[in-house]
Formats: structure tokens, C-alpha cells, sequence
């Protein structure tokens, strides 16, 4: 028999090092001294007294989870990839990621555009055919997508599982919200060097002729006629309540609703917009740093905006700031280092709906 070293199982939800780490932040406001004797009363997660050892160090630069040479070690298999778990867990991009084609950033991809190199039966004697293809060469940019999550103060109560709950799903659920938006809406292009095109931006779009039987059939039908990609991927977006109407409507053709429909693979999510998406995955590029920055405050007013600077540039006198301190709040920031692009044209449409 074969004895095995004994380790250690937490029962605690995944998560849990976040939602400490996040309140450790806040309630210490800065002060490491005060963030070492917070994070001894949580011993059952020892990632956020180890992270927060390393940020406190006086004689070197403050480690950061992003630091791929002192905190970030540490926070791979710690804080930052409880979040990064938690946010791909409850995100459409999360969940398409086993599916993407990843790429590292800032490299020049070769994508195909012709038809492929073919063969030919040959006689003796007859000269061998030579194939032609087309290729082109894609570059993968670095864009930074940020989101500030605002929290009651009453949050922070030390030993309140409750309250650790919220702040690990409303956080990750903020990020994954603002990710699946920008990843789907069509409307959302390309600003160089701020953020990459919608995978549906550009792509070719079915106009919806009804909710019943027959219109949906058509409809979704359309759309795959509208994929000219192998379609090795493919998979339906859209929300939970289009695709339970799509199967009250369908009736035995959508039976298997929410798995598939029509034997393609289906994510349903609330984040999607109010359209169905059809998409081969495999023609997506995508790059992901790994990595998640994590900050906290209570001393700062913001403007409780989606667009904040829209606001400022459209009158900056009348935006109106909210003060953390005074309403008894504190703010969590988010931020990722991801990108995606649709790689080969005819590879996803869309279609805008009112079920």
C-alpha cells in the first residue's frame, strides 16, 4: 500500500481568499500593520495574510499580483485566481474560452483566407496541379478593461459569511457583466489602443420576422446560413428567458434546450444583450494576461456613471460625485489585461430580438 502525504482540503467556497482579501484591504485603509492583525483572524486562508506579507515590505517596491517576479507567484494560485476563476465561472467569455484560439499578445498571427492547398488525381505522364492558398497576418494588442464596484461599508463585518458571499459575486459579476457586453454588442468598434471590436461588430446580422414556429425556424436558419466557416465550434449566445421561448415555441425541435439547439452547443447568460449570437469559436483569437489587479478605497468621490467621462465632457459643473466616506461606502477596482478578434470573416452573425 502506498501511503500518500496528508494535505490539507478546504471546505470553504471558492472565493473565500478574495472576499477576505478585499475586506482585509478596506477595513486596514492602507496601514500594513493594521492588514497583518486583520488577516490573523482568517488562518484557514492563508493566501491573504501571505499576499498582503509581501505588499507590506518597506525595504523593495510593493508587490502587486501583477509583479511576475514577487506577488504574482503567490497570487496565481491564490487571490488572483480565485477572482479570475470566479469571473470567467459566471462570464460568457469564460465559458468560451476552452473553445478560442489563444494567442499570445503583441504576436503576428497567420490566419488562413483561402480556400486551402487540394490535390489532384493524376495520370502517368499529366504534371501535378499546384494547390494556392491566402494568408494574412493578424496582430494581437493589450487592452485593459477596468470596473469599480461601490459596497456598503456594512459589508466589512469580520466573520460574516453572508457578507463575504456578496462581495465575491458582485465583484466578479461586475466585471463579467461589463466583459460579455462589450465581447457581443454590436455597436461596440474598435478605438485603438482603448479597446478591441465586439466579435459581432461588422458581422452579418438576421432581421427577425416573428416569435412564432415557423419565424423562428427561419430565422435561426438564416443565421446558419450566414456562417461560412467549418463551424468546428459553433455555439448559441443569448439569454435564459429567449432560449426557454424558443423552446415553448419549438416545441420537440428544441428539446434539448438549454444544451443545444438544433444540436449546436448554447450559453445562456443574462450579460448577453437582448439578441441571439451564433459564433465559431475557433475563429476567435484571444489573449488573456493571467493576471487581475485588486484595490480598494474609502476616500474618494465618484461619478456613479457607466461612462464617467461622457459625463464630464458633456458638463463637467453638473456631474454629480458621490463621496465613499460620507455615504458610508467603499470601492473595489478591477482590473484585466485581455483581447479578442474574429479571425476569419463568416464566422458569427447575430440577430436583434423581442422574445
Amino acid at each position: 500500500m502506498t501511503l500518500q502525504p496528508n494535505r490539507t482540503v478546504s471546505s470553504l467556497p471558492t472565493g473565500t481568499a478574495l472576499s477576505r482579501f478585499i475586506m482585509v484591504k478596506a477595513l486596514s485603509r492602507g496601514d500594513s500593520m493594521a492588514a497583518q492583525v486583520i488577516s490573523e483572524a482568517w488562518l484557514d486562508v492563508p493566501q491573504v495574510e501571505a499576499t498582503l506579507a509581501l505588499e507590506g515590505k518597506a525595504a523593495v517596491s510593493p508587490g502587486t499580483t501583477t509583479d511576475a517576479t514577487f506577488a504574482g507567484p503567490l497570487a496565481v494560485y491564490g487571490v488572483a485566481a480565485e477572482a479570475i476563476a470566479l469571473e470567467r465561472g459566471v462570464s460568457i467569455v469564460g465559458q468560451l474560452i476552452p473553445k478560442m484560439r489563444k494567442v499570445p499578445f503583441r504576436a503576428k498571427v497567420s490566419v488562413e483566407t483561402g480556400s486551402g492547398t487540394g490535390g489532384a488525381w493524376v495520370k502517368e505522364g499529366d504534371p501535378t496541379p499546384v494547390g494556392k492558398t491566402g494568408y494574412v497576418s493578424l496582430n494581437q494588442e493589450v487592452y485593459k478593461a477596468q470596473v469599480i464596484v461601490a459596497l456598503s461599508k456594512e459589508l466589512l463585518l469580520v466573520g460574516n459569511p453572508d457578507a463575504e458571499a456578496t462581495i465575491r459575486t458582485t465583484t466578479a459579476a461586475g466585471m463579467a457583466a461589463f466583459l460579455d457586453g462589450q465581447f457581443l454588442t454590436p455597436t461596440i468598434t474598435l478605438v485603438a489602443q482603448t479597446r478591441p471590436a465586439s466579435v459581432t461588430n461588422g458581422a452579418p446580422a438576421v432581421t427577425s420576422t416573428g416569435s412564432t414556429a415557423a419565424a423562428i425556424t427561419t430565422d435561426l436558419n438564416a443565421m446558419l446560413a450566414n456562417i461560412t466557416t467549418a463551424g468546428s465550434a459553433l455555439v448559441w449566445i443569448m439569454k435564459p428567458m429567449t432560449a426557454y421561448r424558443i423552446a415553448a415555441t419549438l416545441g420537440t425541435a428544441a428539446a434539448d434546450v438549454p444544451r443545444s439547439l438544433f444540436g449546436i452547443p448554447m450559453i445562456l447568460s443574462l450579460n448577453s444583450p437582448q439578441q441571439i449570437t451564433l459564433l465559431d469559436a475557433s475563429q476567435v483569437l484571444y489573449s488573456d494576461a493571467g493576471a487581475i489587479e485588486i484595490s480598494t478605497t474609502d476616500q474618494a468621490s465618484l461619478i456613479m456613471d457607466s461612462d464617467p467621462g461622457a459625463v464630464v465632457q458633456a458638463n463637467a459643473a453638473a456631474a454629480v460625485h458621490t463621496a465613499l466616506w460620507q455615504n458610508d461606502l467603499f470601492a473595489v477596482r478591477i482590473s484585466r489585461w485581455l483581447a479578442y478578434q474574429v479571425a476569419r470573416a463568416g464566422g458569427v452573425t447575430y440577430m436583434t430580438v423581442s422574445y
